[in-house]
Formats: C-alpha cells, sequence, structure tokens
C-alpha cells in the first residue's frame, strides 16, 4: 500500500461527521403533519436513535397504541400552544405543556395514547429510542419533566433548555433506562455553542429551524431546516454550533446499543418470537388498560 492511500484511509477514520440528512415529509388526515427520521437513512449512526419526528398536531390523530423494547419519548416545543394529553397503561394522564418532555420506557409493553387538548396546537417531537437486550423485557416505566424544571444555559448568542443530563455547567433531568444527552437550542444571528461529546457517544444534531453549521474537529456541515446529521462515535471531542441567522437546534447524544433488532410497527424486539410473545400478552390484556 502507498503512503498516500494510508493517509487516505487514515483521514476517512478522523471523518466523524455524518452526511445531511432531510426530513420525509409526513401527513396524516388534516390535523397531523411532521416532518421524519428513521435509522435506516443514517446507516447505525442514528444509534441508540430508532425514529424522530418533528410534528405539528391539532387534532386526534392515533388511537391508543401498544409499545415495546424502546423508549417512546415525547419533547413538547416552547412555541406549541395549549395542552398534550398523554395517557398510558401505568396509570398516567398529564397534560403537558410547552417545553415538557415524557419519556415512557416501554420496555416488556405498555399502550398510551397522546391527543392535543382542545383548540391546541402542538409542535414537538416523537422520539423513539431502542433499548438494549437486557432491557427489554424489564418492566415499563415512565419520566415526566417539566419545563420550569428544565435548566437554561443563556449567553449572549445563545439560549439552550438542558433537557437531559449535562452540558456546560447545567444538568438536566437523569432516570432514563441508559444515559442520554438531550438539548433544545436557540442561536442568535453569528450565534454559536459547542458541546463535549464523551468519549463512546455518538450524536444526532437537527435543525428545526433557520441554518446551522455543524463543526467537528476539521469538518463542517451545514444544515437547514428539517434536516440533520450525525457525529459518529470515538473519543471525547468537541461539537461546535453556528449560525449567521437566527436558528433552532436539537443535540441528542448517547452510546450506540449495537445489537440486532427485529421491528414490527412500534414495537423492536431482540427476535421473532419476543415479538410474537409481546402481541400475544397485549391481545390478553396483560399490560393493563388506559385510565378513563
Amino acid at each position: 500500500m502507498t503512503k498516500t492511500a494510508t493517509l487516505k484511509r487514515a483521514d476517512e477514520r478522523a471523518e466523524r461527521l455524518g452526511g445531511i440528512v432531510a426530513a420525509t415529509p409526513h401527513k396524516i388526515g388534516g390535523g397531523f403533519t411532521a416532518h421524519h427520521f428513521s435509522e435506516e437513512a443514517f446507516g447505525g449512526r442514528m444509534d441508540p436513535l430508532l425514529m424522530v419526528d418533528d410534528f405539528v398536531m391539532t387534532a386526534p390523530t392515533f388511537d391508543p397504541h401498544l409499545h415495546a423494547g424502546i423508549s417512546a419519548v415525547t419533547v413538547i416545543f416552547e412555541d406549541a400552544k395549549g395542552e398534550f394529553v398523554n395517557r398510558d397503561t401505568l396509570g398516567h394522564d398529564i397534560a403537558l405543556q410547552p417545553g415538557d418532555l415524557y419519556w415512557l420506557a416501554a420496555a416488556s409493553g405498555a399502550v398510551h395514547e397522546e391527543r392535543p387538548g382542545k383548540g391546541a396546537r402542538t409542535h414537538a417531537l416523537q422520539i423513539f429510542v431502542n433499548l438494549p437486550c437486557r432491557l427489554k423485557k424489564e418492566p415499563a416505566r415512565a419520566l415526566h419533566v417539566r419545563a420550569e424544571d428544565v435548566p437554561v444555559l443563556a449567553a449572549p448568542g445563545h439560549r439552550v433548555r438542558v433537557l437531559l443530563q449535562r452540558t456546560g455547567t447545567a444538568s438536566g433531568a437523569e432516570g432514563t433506562p441508559e444515559e442520554m444527552t438531550m438539548l433544545d437550542g436557540f442561536l442568535e444571528e453569528g450565534g454559536r455553542f459547542s458541546h463535549r461529546l464523551p468519549d463512546g457517544s455518538q450524536a444526532w444534531i437537527y435543525a428545526v429551524s433557520g441554518r446551522l453549521t455543524v463543526r467537528c474537529g476539521d469538518s463542517q456541515r451545514t444544515l437547514s431546516a428539517a434536516s440533520a446529521t450525525t457525529v459518529e462515535a470515538g473519543p471525547a471531542t468537541e461539537i461546535a454550533l453556528e449560525s449567521d441567522e437566527p436558528a433552532h437546534f436539537v443535540l441528542m447524544a448517547a452510546k450506540p446499543i449495537r445489537e440486532p433488532f427485529v421491528k414490527h410497527g412500534s414495537l423492536v424486539m431482540s427476535t421473532e418470537a419476543d415479538v410474537r410473545r409481546t402481541l400475544a400478552y397485549h391481545a390478553e390484556g396483560k399490560f393493563g388498560r388506559i385510565p378513563t
């Protein structure tokens, strides 16, 4: 092998920033529109995320439905209007407010229903987070983070809500099945914010609105609204976010799971047998009932 080829391969290994993926538009009826992302589009670099929908819902759209093997996470953006009602078979009946987060670790199985309250316009993220095999059969549980409990990092040029884990001097909520950092941030024109990505974690970065430049090492990507990129797991590194116009971004970071899985709608299990067993349990009513 020539020296040039060796250097080229070393450069390729150092390239941790992924490509830019544009969202797929999605619409259901007259009350639900979304920018949709699926793990298939990122070639494993979205792991442990399976799906992210940036959605607006103004009318009930989905019947109560089963989740298993994953966490179903709802992040209500601050520009949402009114309540977003969350009911599940853990006995919860919660009116989520703008800025709230609700993490349903469905694990072995749980049914939930989410719908906007009367006159509401919900702008939020729906996120499916995979669970490792060792946690897929655990009992379901949930975490509700209220907007007033979310720490905010504010400085000239940026304002960042630290929903989960830590960035800089701020620590958000803990208690998710696996550690995940989740930031909901805003940049002013000419603003800049940086996040230290821990060793072994990879990141998914989404431009909700505006144009966002992502820098990592010697690489950079410029995201337009409704597009995303990734930073592959590796040694600890700095991720810098910059914008020449007002921009809204979301950054999520966690250690990848890297395990095989079987998807069946909103069930993500380790084997086909696990899927069949979970569906049978659901048919038998073993996951309980949603409060009425």
